[in-house]
């Protein structure tokens, strides 16, 4: 009995429904086994963890609210609860006024990402899922813009890594969304100027929303 919905009207107009043997349900937007491609965006709140600087500037630093925003594209595994993909990530954030000098401290990423998808609620709408990715840092600066140390330190490559927890909804066969909340950290950096360096820790926390459309 393949459930389609002419065929689930039926059964339930014909007082089959109590019967073992053809049971009804309504068919649901997400069936188990399936799979394939999909893209995604995503964007939302960054969150800079206070920092204690070296070098070029010596004292403690901490941020306000920042952005980040970036794409995926990924392959969902048909039959098991499991995802992967390559995503690219942008990070920004700009140091508070207690600082002692403005500027903006943003890096670049590439990862790898695997996801472990629980049982679907919600009538098979509503996924959570928790994920652990490991990032190649591709580039990272601190643009100071006020006092004596002004000017971009920068350096590039190195890894990361992040942890992520949050939901999905399915709308469609095809869309979804999802809310997020991750944990980035790319430890202790070492940044290069012509007038020295400047060492600072790279960790963050990130409120993400964001969609996914599937191939």
């Amino acid at each position: 009995w393949a459930n389609s919905p002419e065929q689930v009207g039926a059964c339930c107009r014909n007082g089959w429904a109590d019967s073992p043997e053809y049971a009804c349900s309504a068919p649901a937007i997400a069936q188990d086994g399936d799979g394939g491609l999909y893209a995604r965006a995503f964007g939302g709140a960054s969150f800079l963890s206070d920092t204690d600087l070296t070098g070029a500037i010596t004292g403690p630093s901490s941020f306000g609210s920042g952005q980040i925003y970036g794409a995926a594209i990924g392959y969902d595994y048909p039959d098991i609860p499991f995802r992967s993909e390559l995503e690219f990530a942008y990070r920004s954030a700009d140091p508070d006024t207690s600082s002692g000098f403005s500027g903006d401290f943003a890096s670049t990423t590439f990862a790898v990402n695997g996801y472990y998808m629980f049982s679907p609620r919600a009538g098979g709408k509503l996924t959570p899922y928790i994920g652990a990715g490991i990032a190649y840092v591709s580039e990272i600066d601190f643009d100071i813009g006020s006092g004596p140390a002004a000017g971009e330190y920068s350096d590039a490559g190195g890894f990361a890594y992040q942890a992520m927890i949050g939901a999905e909804y399915r709308l469609s066969d095809r869309w979804s969304v999802n809310g997020e909340i991750r944990y980035f950290d790319a430890g202790r950096q070492t940044l290069q100027n012509a007038s020295g360096p400047l060492s600072a820790d790279y960790t963050a926390a990130d409120v993400i929303i964001g969609a996914t459309l599937r191939f």
